[in-house]
């Protein structure tokens, strides 16, 4: 089974940091956030990843640079020189994609330990062509569902059918023949595709209100995302913390960074290889190349 999960975006409003990194690189505890996308698809079965790349595409290669993660296949497409948005990106890996099975596709900026077995097992039952991930909770609820049926009804509102009550959660199953529906064009959205497929009653939902949800669109949802989520170690054994240095007990550390005597951080995110300079930071994501105050 294979999972596309979607890098390419430039990541504007995430910026500054996303002129470090791309937004699925950026360290989520001891790991980028990808690697933890990667490891539940892996334990759902997953057994070859395709991540679509175009945004600071030479620093994917820092992190995957013998084209695996945990003993399994990572293909990165390259959109360069932009980015062909979410119809395009699919439609460019179709020559990787197994015909015969589903593609789980990922938006690169969502974290969530949405159940994938369940959705692909729904999937499977309903004998769809897409099914989405939904929330009944927060975000742009504008995605029309009927829970009778596990249809969608309508989304944005395109049909004139339902003004929506779910929102997408950026978590999908796709059959690869919907790429006959795609258009001539490279760089398009998949959207207009999905709608043809609400139309035909191709389209179903699964509601996943009790998973972790976040979306990491913007550098306070960044670090809410980090300080809420519980997590067994927050600071890296790698990093160097002077026994003198205050730390909030949500603060993350990663690994080689160093936190003098004279630090006092509350609510911080420092990244991997991060030197702190002495001083007090609240609510603050500190790198080896800036401060962002959030």
């Amino acid at each position: 089974m294979q999972a596309f999960i979607l890098g390419a975006g430039l990541g504007t409003r995430l910026a500054p940091l996303t002129c470090i990194l791309p937004k699925p690189l950026m360290p989520v505890f001891d790991k980028p956030l990808i690697q933890h996308t990667m490891d539940r698809y892996l334990a759902a079965g997953v057994s070859e990843f395709i991540v679509n790349i175009s945004h600071l595409d030479m620093m994917w290669d820092v992190y995957f640079h013998d084209g695996s993660y945990r003993g399994v296949p990572v293909h990165l497409s390259n959109e360069q020189p932009a980015p062909l948005d979410s119809g395009g990106g699919v439609k460019k890996i179709m020559p990787l994609v197994h015909p015969d099975e589903p593609l789980l596709v990922h938006n690169g900026d969502i974290w969530t330990d949405i159940d994938a077995a369940e959705l692909l097992a729904a999937h499977r039952r309903s004998g769809r062509k897409v099914t989405l991930a939904l929330r009944s909770v927060g975000g742009k609820r504008n995605v029309g569902f009927d829970a009778a049926t596990g249809r969608i009804t309508d989304m944005r509102h395109a049909l004139g059918i339902d003004p929506g009550t779910h929102q997408f959660a950026g978590v999908y199953v796709m059959e690869p023949s919907v790429a006959q529906l795609f258009p001539a064009e490279d760089c398009f959205s998949i959207v207009p595709v999905w709608l043809e497929l609400i139309r035909r009653g191709e389209v179903g939902g699964v509601v996943f209100d009790d998973a972790m949800w976040y979306e990491l669109g913007t550098p306070e949802d960044y670090l809410n995302a980090v300080l809420e989520v519980p997590y067994g170690r927050r600071i890296s054994r790698e990093a160097t913390v002077h026994p003198d240095a205050e730390l909030s007990e949500d603060c993350t550390v990663g690994k080689g960074a160093c936190i003098p005597a004279a630090c006092v951080l509350e609510d911080c995110i420092v990244w991997p290889r991060t030197h702190v300079q002495p001083g007090t930071y609240r609510r603050c994501i500190l790198t080896p190349r800036m401060n962002v105050q959030v």
